[in-house]
């Protein structure tokens, strides 16, 4: 069979999908990364988690435990600001991108940058909610899908089908900062040797030194300033256990819920119909930082979170012209829907988002808003 080439010509006048979107962002200016809100923000709340920290030293138990939730928000919210970092989101230039993940990331957080870029803007940012390929819906234990469900143990099929809805909140959810970390510090001792050159990168030495510099600056020092090494460790165990409740909350109502996908036609429609926008105030939009806009953020990851309010109609309008579902709710609305997401994941199939099948636009509707709350939702 004679091999059909496409003429340049035409190659070179066929647009991008997302050229008309992005030109449309451009001549607001969207495109642009506000530097000095950025580091200003991150300014601003590491002095307030400064204050907040001295003042769990310095005052009675009692307050330190009521002090506690809001301490833990504000260090989410800094963490957060990583997040923003490692997607080169943050500021204008690359090395102020990598000052920013850096601060945020291995020396506050503990959390190696070089293990989330892999797992979360490499892995899932490009297969978002698709069936071994995105990290985010393989969490053992926890399954996502039938599919998984079905090659699963016995013993895991029992906690998957009666258990995972109920314990996610309370158990798991507080675990996950400190396994993050535990992900991110695996990653970095076996990374020399799966890396067939480069092994020991300026990248790699700078994550490492930083790690080592969060292990000392939060146990260490205190311990050697005077404090008890009960009250450090148990402080360090509490708090990042309350940041794992506040990343859950915060990550899992982006997509959990949406379609799990099996295969897909079109990146730019799975990128939106897996993701869902939450209605959020300035209050607490502020908190999210950019990821109550999970849609535009999949479809423009290098987009400032401060850019992204009012890049969200352009988005939306783009999304309905091409008979694609964007979906908008409420916080409480879609962390029920989450959790009723995981008790149902089950018998949940994974689908394939197919344009030319009538069949698959019933199953996307399955995963629409609707399953019944309380009102005030």
């Amino acid at each position: 069979m004679a091999e059909i080439r496409t003429p340049v010509a035409l190659v070179m006048k066929m647009a991008h999908p997302m050229a008309d979107l992005r030109k449309k962002l451009q001549e607001k200016g969207l495109l642009d990364k506000p530097t000095a809100k950025s580091w200003t923000k991150f300014i601003a709340l590491m002095v307030v988690v400064g204050f907040l920290y001295a003042a769990h030293i310095m005052l009675p138990l009692k307050w330190g435990l009521i002090l506690l939730p809001l301490t833990g928000l504000i260090t989410t919210t800094i963490a957060m600001i990583g997040h923003e970092g490692v997607h080169s989101s943050a500021c204008k230039s690359k090395a102020g991108n990598i000052t920013l993940a850096s601060l945020a990331f291995p020396l506050f957080s503990g959390l190696s940058m070089n293990y989330w870029r892999e797992k979360h803007n490499v892995q899932h940012h490009a297969h978002p909610n698709v069936v071994e390929k995105d990290p985010d819906i393989h969490s053992w234990p926890l399954t996502f899908s039938r599919e998984e469900y079905e090659t699963s143990g016995p013993v895991r099929r029992f906690f998957q089908k009666y258990l995972q809805a109920y314990v996610f909140w309370p158990i798991i959810t507080p675990l996950v900062g400190h396994l993050m970390r535990y992900d991110g510090l695996k990653y970095i001792v076996t990374a020399p040797f799966k890396a067939k050159k480069n092994r020991f990168s300026k990248m790699y030495l700078l994550d490492v030194s930083l790690l080592c510099a969060h292990f000392f600056l939060w146990l260490g020092l205190p311990i050697l300033l005077g404090l008890s090494w009960q009250a450090t460790f148990g402080f360090y165990v509490i708090l990042w256990a309350m940041v794992g409740l506040y990343l859950t909350a915060i990550f899992i109502v982006g997509h959990a819920g949406r379609p799990i996908v099996m295969e897909y036609d079109e990146n730019w429609r799975l990128q939106i119909e897996t993701g869902r926008r939450i209605k959020l105030g300035p209050v607490g939009s502020f908190f999210f930082v950019g990821l109550d806009y999970q849609i535009e953020h999949h479809l423009l990851p290098a987009l400032s979170h401060f850019n992204l309010p009012e890049a969200a109609p352009i988005v939306k309008e783009y999304a309905e012209e091409r008979g694609w579902e964007y979906e908008e709710v409420g916080f409480l609305r879609a962390l029920w829907d989450s959790t009723v997401a995981l008790a149902v994941a089950w018998k949940t199939p994974a689908i394939v988002i197919d344009a030319s099948s009538e069949a698959n636009t019933s199953l996307l509707e399955d995963f629409g808003p609707g399953t019944p709350m309380p009102e005030n939702g």
